[in-house]
């Protein structure tokens, strides 16, 4: 590794918030990336009642990403499609309801999956 990647690692894993799982896509090229995932929350996992759904699901993706890739791309690439003729169909319609149109716009999705069982 080169010192600039180094550094750039090292900012990377400082902004990092406690408590929380992250998988980090950083796009290297044309259909090129690096992905990079971190626990921050500081456990230790020696029994599987300590896996958190966080956890499970964090591993999951990653599992997903390195055995399916394509698929996920090509799930990546429908909904980014969806989400552009959803935007549309607002547009054409008019719509103003911000509850509504804040499901669609911008590029990060934000989803509550209720409360802690």
């Amino acid at each position: 590794m080169t010192d600039e990647t180094d550094l750039e690692r090292n900012v990377e894993v400082m902004s990092l918030l406690p408590n929380r799982y992250y998988i980090i896509l950083r796009s290297t090229g044309e259909n090129e990336f690096t992905l990079s995932a971190y626990d921050t929350t500081g456990k230790t996992y020696e029994e599987e009642e300590d896996f958190d759904s966080a956890m499970i699901i964090q591993e999951g993706a990653l599992d997903m990403i390195r055995m399916h890739t394509d698929e996920v791309y090509d799930r990546g690439v429908s909904a980014i499609q969806f989400r552009l003729v959803g935007e549309e169909m607002l547009d054409d319609a008019e719509i103003e309801d911000p509850k509504i149109r804040k499901t669609v716009e911008g590029n990060v999705v934000r989803v509550d999956f209720g409360a802690k069982q």
